[in-house]
């Protein structure tokens, strides 16, 4: 298979800004960050780039030759094959009108300054995660028409009806809820409470208003980062400059930073684009879930089954080879299943497999794929993620699966398994059967 040696990167990016300073600058800062981008500093040249390459994210400057940039960023929303791909702004100055602009032309995220690497960095990456998932559900969609199953992919804008659920963590929280009416707010006077109401309820943002010592708040933060069923929310950080630093903040996990006193208004329009991102990926999530079906699906685990897992590489390993992009595969054997099966039956080991499936997927992002590979044995691709991030996933899993006590049906004890794994990542002479060997090579020996 022949592929073009070019360096594996993250995604790519367009930065539309008239000042070639600027551009280029920026250019460097995503390039530091395993990104790879292109620049355009014309209205026209912007969205013929957009047309022709269709990038992940688009990242406008605060000028642009031929539009304001605001003005080209509408444009790029309006057009039907583009409104999925993010738009950052960057703004010159603060400006609460021009969030709530931006915010109601559909933008995605307004950079205010000052504007460092870090800042960048942390706002840009969640952006460049929603255009992996509208990209994973195109792919998974394309391989369900192949296997004779048709999904409806397009998705509706996301809409915000008011009154969605909003966690406020800290001692100034019932002030700035104040700011919230017409949401469902609750409030957790520290960072305990808040991990309480966390694991009771769904929340679509959380705000957080460290007290006197942030520590415990930051870690709040650093903690739903970790969490797998909550890393994707949304958290604004309100603190005082003196109290909290925005670089700290946004080390530790934070979507947002906001000085204290905060304009109502432009916390208003932060939060709505907040939760509409979130949104969005709900309804990607949904979609995706669409994609399992019968003749895609693995009667026993509920997972994609084998058919789908080898049309989905056959695609996706030269696709990734062309275009220098990562893909990880990682494996998963559990022998004690078959243990479970030859003491106490063939239902036992089902409902074991089972459990373990569920465990496994329920633990990865809605982005990444778990398929059935072989009786005992699980395979999950994650799009997009360096080999060094996929082997903290997938030992985090196998480590969540040894210290499980799993109760099997009509077993009266509590059953352990150990897990045996391996992971790869794409190179760049692999082909499918060769990915998938050097994966499994610790497994099978």
């Amino acid at each position: 298979m022949k592929v073009l040696r070019r360096m594996v990167h993250l995604a790519n990016i367009l930065i539309a800004a008239e000042d070639p300073t600027l551009a280029q600058e920026l250019l460097r800062q995503i390039r530091r960050h395993g990104y790879e981008g292109r620049t355009a500093a014309s209205l026209d040249a912007a969205l013929a780039a957009v047309r022709q390459e269709r990038p992940d994210m688009v990242l406008v400057g605060a000028d642009v030759d031929g539009a304001d940039a605001l003005a080209l960023a509408e444009r790029l929303k309006a057009q039907p094959d583009c409104a999925e791909i993010p738009v950052c702004l960057l703004a010159a100055a603060r400006s609460p009108s021009l969030k709530a602009r931006a915010f109601a032309a559909g933008l995605d995220d307004v950079l205010s300054p000052p504007l460092d690497e870090t800042k960048l960095m942390a706002r840009l990456r969640p952006l460049a995660r929603l255009a992996i998932m509208h990209a994973e559900l195109h792919r998974r969609a394309a391989v369900a028409r192949r296997l004779g199953i048709e999904i409806d992919e397009r998705l509706p804008p996301a809409t915000l009806d008011g009154g969605f659920p909003i966690l406020v963590v800290g001692p100034g929280g019932p002030d700035l809820a104040a700011s919230l009416s017409g949401h469902q707010v609750s409030l957790a006077a520290d960072p305990f409470e808040a991990n309480d109401l966390l694991e009771r309820n769904n929340f679509d943002a959380a705000l957080v208003l460290p007290a006197e010592d942030p520590s415990t708040y930051l870690d709040l933060c650093a903690h739903l980062r970790n969490n797998p069923r909550l890393f994707n929310l949304p958290v604004l950080v309100v603190a005082e400059p003196h109290r909290l630093g925005e670089a700290v903040a946004y080390r530790h996990g934070a979507s947002g930073f906001f000085v204290r006193p905060v304009d109502p208004a432009e916390l208003q329009s932060a939060v709505n684009t907040l939760v509409r991102r979130q949104r969005q990926r709900w309804m990607i999530r949904e979609a995706l879930g669409r994609t399992l079906q019968p003749g895609t699906r693995d009667v026993a685990t509920g997972l994609y089954n084998r058919a789908f897992l080898d049309t989905y590489l056959a695609d996706r390993v030269p696709f990734c080879a062309a275009h220098a992009r990562h893909l990880s595969i990682a494996f998963f054997r559990v022998p004690d299943i078959e243990g479970v099966r030859q003491h106490f039956g063939e239902e036992q080991a089902k409902h074991l497999r089972l459990q373990v499936a569920q465990w496994i997927t329920g633990l990865l992002r809605a982005e990444d794929l778990t398929a059935q590979y072989e009786e005992n044995e699980f395979c999950v691709l994650l799009p997009d993620t360096p080999k060094e991030e996929a082997e903290i996933v997938m030992h985090r899993i196998a480590g969540v699966l040894a210290y499980t006590d799993f109760a099997v049906k009509d077993v009266y004890q509590p059953v352990k398994v150990w897990v045996r794994v391996g992971a790869a990542n794409l190179q760049a002479d692999d082909g499918v059967d060769t990915l998938i060997s050097r994966a499994r090579r610790d497994i099978v020996s």
